[in-house]
């Protein structure tokens, strides 16, 4: 049977997240950084800024000179965190077979799916259209054959739209593209390409054979020679269940006062620990995600000998790994909880505890608290430490 691979791509994904919060930086050189000195490496950059000669992975100093009318934009991981939950729905909706990429990239397989469906064609304009109204996100589509030719697809449009390569030609369509289209060639190889054999174009890799290859590519030549005549095997990945419990927030504004961090993460701990407990299991290893104002993040884990699943017993492993995460003395933008190794939850106290906090935990208290809480509401009754300011802005 022949397959139906669509590959759909939001080009320059960080700024047109930007764009779609901010519609003022439309048509302007727009570039989004890491950090925010000078030092700071481009992760995105907009065409208008490209046409200047600014490219990703150069310093906002640099850049700066190469085109002084830039702006530059911190990283928004919430933004992009909500665009995923839209791409997820809306692939779902497609097909099961779905792989999420990279910048605002996923596939999807339609094979065998036209009489449900209708036409990979049809598919992609709908998939378009819904991504331009619910997102506010120019979109490009690649239909063909497999995920190697769909994506260079979508990456040869300029602008929004679709292109649909004929099954069975998709060695045709990428022979004259540039050896650079070619996934996994960088900058070296694409040079010793350039300059030791003098190959510019897709179709003149397709022409050598794999011994040709070797000398310049090494154990890399064969899939070259095979990407290069248009085949790619690999099939569509559906992403991974994970059972890990996570839980995220972003401030309403960036504070470095204890109490409100503290407050924000408490919260964070209760409801892991009421999702752990649903599940009748608890957590070994408790890992912490902060982000400062500046988009740097800093992440730590510690791990526990017994499955922790009570409020207390969580909040006061949660403070611990707090002082060791965060370290710099710049305000928190955003903080990010997870729960993962999960064990069945253990109802035995430690005989040979290192301290009283380790047998500290009253399951009947937190019983009781749980039903309060599922017959009143989660509000109905909270721990006093997470009564303070939580500054909680919604899901990161």
């Amino acid at each position: 049977m022949t397959r139906d691979i669509l590959h759909v791509a939001v080009p320059d994904f960080d700024v047109a997240l930007a764009r779609a919060a901010d519609p003022n930086l439309k048509d302007r050189p727009v570039a989004v950084a890491a950090g925010v000195s000078d030092r700071s490496p481009l992760r995105c950059v907009s065409s208008e800024a490209r046409d200047d000669g600014v490219r990703p992975g150069m310093s906002a100093h640099v850049a700066r000179r190469c085109c002084p009318a830039l702006r530059l934009l911190p990283p928004q991981p919430e933004l992009a965190h909500r665009a995923l939950r839209v791409f997820t729905r809306l692939a779902l909706h497609c097909s099961p077979l779905w792989e999420p990429g990279n910048h605002g990239r996923f596939y999807i397989d339609l094979t065998g799916s036209h009489r449900l469906l209708g036409a990979a064609l049809d598919v992609a304009a709908r998939l378009e259209r819904d991504i331009a109204e619910q997102l506010s996100l120019p979109a490009t589509c690649g239909v063909a054959g497999n995920k190697l030719v769909a994506r260079i697809a979508a990456d040869y449009l300029r602008r929004p739209g679709i292109c649909d390569v004929l099954r069975g030609s998709e060695c045709y369509f990428i022979a004259p593209l540039t050896v650079s289209t070619l996934p996994g060639v960088g900058s070296i190889r694409t040079a010793r390409l350039l300059a030791d054999l003098n190959l510019r174009r897709i179709e003149q890799i397709a022409a050598l054979s794999v011994a040709q290859l070797e000398p310049i590519c090494g154990s890399f030549a064969a899939l070259l020679h095979q990407r290069a005549r248009g085949i790619d095997p690999s099939p569509v990945c559906p992403p991974r269940h994970s059972t890990a419990i996570v839980e995220e927030t972003v401030l309403s504004q960036a504070d470095n006062d204890d109490a409100a961090v503290r407050a924000a993460l408490g919260r964070l701990a209760e409801n892991c620990g009421l999702r752990l407990r649903n599940l009748g299991r608890g957590s070994t290893r408790l890992r912490l995600q902060v982000r400062y104002v500046d988009g740097i993040s800093e992440e730590k884990a510690d791990s526990f000998s017994v499955a922790k699943a009570f409020d207390l017993e969580l909040m006061d492993a949660a403070d611990r790994l707090l002082q060791r995460t965060w370290q710099r003395r710049v305000r928190l933008r955003a903080l990010r909880l997870g729960c993962d190794r999960l064990a069945p939850l253990s109802r035995q106290m430690v005989l040979f505890a290192a301290s009283q906090q380790e047998n500290a935990w009253n399951p009947n208290l937190q019983n009781a608290l749980d039903q309060l809480r599922e017959r009143f509401g989660h509000e109905s009754i909270q721990w006093g430490r997470n009564r303070a300011k939580t500054g909680e802005g919604g899901d990161w």
